[in-house]
C-alpha cells in the first residue's frame, strides 16, 4: 500500500489505510499555496478512510508568514477525514510559528509537535488505538 505521490512541494505517502506521510521537499516554503495542495491531495487520494498525518519537514523548510493570518483547515471538510496531525521537524524556529499557527487556529483534530518521526510514531500509534477503543 505504499503508494507514493509527488505532490508540488512535498511527496504524499499512504503508508497504510489509516497513516499519511506528507514529506516536504528540500528548500520548500511553507505557504498557503504548499499547504492547499498538500490539503488537496489528501481529499483527492486518501478522503475515504480517516487517517492520521504526519507531515515532515527538512531542516531547510522556510515559511512564509501570510500563513499565520488564515485558518486553513476552515471550510475544508479535513474533521472528516483527518484523526490527528504529528509534525516532525528538527527547525526550532518553523516549530515555533507551526506551535503558534496552531495556538492562534485550533485544528478540529489533535496535533503535536515532534524533532523525530521516531518520537511521532508512538503518538499516532497511541491517537490510533484511542479510536478503535
Amino acid at each position: 500500500m505504499h503508494a507514493t505521490i509527488d505532490i508540488g512541494p512535498a511527496t504524499l505517502e499512504r503508508v497504510r489505510p489509516d497513516l499519511v506521510v506528507i514529506r516536504f521537499k528540500p528548500g520548500t516554503i511553507a505557504d498557503p499555496a504548499s499547504f492547499q495542495q498538500s490539503m488537496g491531495a489528501r481529499k483527492e487520494h486518501c478522503s475515504n478512510t480517516p487517517h492520521m498525518v504526519m507531515l515532515v519537514a527538512p531542516d531547510d523548510v522556510d515559511f512564509d508568514p501570510s500563513v499565520l493570518g488564515k485558518n486553513h483547515y476552515k471550510d475544508q471538510g479535513a474533521e472528516a477525514f483527518t484523526l490527528g496531525l504529528a509534525l516532525v521537524s528538527r527547525n526550532p524556529t518553523l516549530m515555533n510559528i507551526l506551535e503558534l499557527y496552531y495556538a492562534l487556529h485550533p485544528a478540529p483534530f489533535p496535533v503535536s509537535f515532534f524533532r523525530e518521526e521516531s518520537e511521532a510514531l508512538p503518538w499516532v500509534e497511541a491517537q490510533l488505538a484511542r479510536r478503535k477503543v
